[in-house]
């Protein structure tokens, strides 16, 4: 059948392989996803199937029961494999994990659903997991995407194909076939589904849009396919965009890290920019979940503005400081404790959760601290650190004490970074701020013999 002709090709466009072994397909019971079982096993005839079902226990049980019975029976025809995942308790959309969160519980359901389904995958050992969605969940999730106000990463947001995690991509092969056609596939086999009967409530936004473009059809026929081949277009240029944002992106960078030079940002056009400042914020965290529009286009404004500042959105926070852009992880990184160590005779190193310590008796040595080797006679006990509210340094050539985060300010140290930088330590006194100076009375002397102190960051574990 010409469907089914048309679903093989898309799975070859879309870089599945003949002879993929195991391929996890996400069913709900519906007539899209059975109808994609079958088509998929037709596509794929030797390919090991999974039909995966899963409940999040937000239906009723009878439905629930009802669902499972139509993937089982879906399954029998498309010679699968079933699996259903019944979520645990306390891990679903309504959990804690999930609770900071400002997305619907829809939205988190969506989330986890699709972190299942990579786990589920990676179990069964599955490079692909391909869905149902079709060309009238496209539209309308371009329509309501356009009801939110969404730009073209919005509007364009369904792609074919995308990674789903490490291994594992999500594959949407039937984007381009209507309800109507997955629908007389499963007739054609007199294969059942279950019915979703909260399809019918107007009271949600996604049904009332479907009830919508049923309208539409009937005033202007082929409204569906026009819609659809827009977003198809606005994908390409999607495409095209996110490679300019890429290429921008890395000449920003600040010394080849993640952390970006705010005067090469601010000379980004604006829409550039705000692009920039949200790939910055994926790249560092994986994902910019809760980071919208006003939260991205506020900290455009403070650049191009330029003024510095803390902008927190929801597990987002970015710091504009001493002439950089930074991404601020360090909320959810554990803070290492302190790292003891003793002065050697001649040479050590040490293995500190910042990199290697070597301390060194004898010429000063290129890129090292030069301390004064008089104040530490082999056996000293020195410690490494992380700073502390209130510390305060006197720095080299300084005769009066002056607060750390003062000192590593004017040392052009942007704000997030100052609480991540090491700290040499005899006792409670603060020795030398590594890598960057030691402090009085410590320091060197003219003449006098030197403990070289240099910090290989190549290892840090920031």
């Amino acid at each position: 059948m010409a469907v089914a002709a048309r679903a093989a090709q898309a799975c070859d466009l879309l870089g599945v392989p003949e002879d993929e072994p195991r391929l996890l397909v996400a069913c709900s019971g519906g007539s899209d996803s059975g109808a994609t079982l079958l088509l998929i096993r037709h596509a794929r005839a030797n390919a090991q199937l999974f039909a995966c079902y899963l409940d999040h226990g937000l239906r009723p049980p009878a439905d629930i029961k009802r669902d499972i019975a139509a993937v089982r029976a879906q399954a029998r025809a498309s010679d699968a494999r079933v699996l259903v995942e019944r979520l645990q308790p306390g891990a679903g959309p309504n959990s804690p994990r999930h609770a900071a969160s400002s997305t619907s519980v829809e939205a988190r359901a969506r989330e986890f659903r699709y972190e299942t389904l990579l786990r589920v995958a990676r179990e069964v050992g599955a490079r692909f997991v391909i869905t149902g969605h079709q060309r009238d969940d496209l539209v309308e999730s371009t329509l309501l995407a356009l009801t939110r106000g969404a730009g073209i990463d919005g509007v364009a947001a369904m792609r074919p194909r995308r990674r789903l995690g490490r291994g594992v991509d999500l594959v949407r092969p039937l984007l381009w076939a209507s309800k109507e056609q997955l629908e007389a596939v499963l007739a054609s086999r007199n294969i059942p589904h279950a019915l979703d009967a909260t399809n019918a409530d107007l009271r949600l936004r996604r049904n009332s849009v479907r009830a919508l473009l049923r309208e539409l059809e009937m005033v202007a026929p082929g409204t569906s396919g026009a819609i659809a081949r827009g977003a198809a277009l606005l994908r390409e240029d999607q495409v095209l965009l996110q490679d300019l944002t890429a290429q921008a992106w890395h000449v920003c960078r600040a010394n080849g890290g993640s952390e970006l030079s705010v005067a090469k940002l601010r000379a980004l056009p604006r829409a550039m920019l705000r692009r920039v400042i949200r790939h910055a914020v994926r790249e560092v965290q994986g994902n910019a979940r809760d980071f919208h529009f006003s939260h991205c286009d506020a900290v455009a404004r403070a650049i191009l503005e330029r003024r510095g500042g803390r902008f927190h959105a929801g597990a987002t926070s970015i710091v504009l400081s001493a002439g950089r852009m930074m991404v601020d992880s360090s909320a959810h990184v554990a803070r290492p404790a302190a790292h003891e160590l003793l002065v050697p005779s001649a040479r050590s190193t040490n293995k500190t959760p910042w990199g290697t310590l070597s301390l060194t008796h004898g010429p000063a040595r290129k890129g090292a601290l030069a301390l004064d080797a008089k104040q530490f006679p082999p056996g000293t006990k020195l410690h490494v650190r992380l700073p502390r509210v209130g510390d305060k340094v006197v720095p080299a050539g300084r005769s009066r004490p002056v607060p750390l985060a003062r000192f590593l300010a004017k040392a052009g140290v942007p704000n997030p970074r100052r609480g991540a930088v090491p700290l040499l330590c005899k006792g409670d006194t603060i020795v030398a701020v590594l890598g960057m100076r030691p402090m009085e009375p410590y320091t060197a002397r003219a003449g006098g013999k030197v403990l070289s102190v240099a910090l290989n960051a190549d290892n840090s574990k920031e």
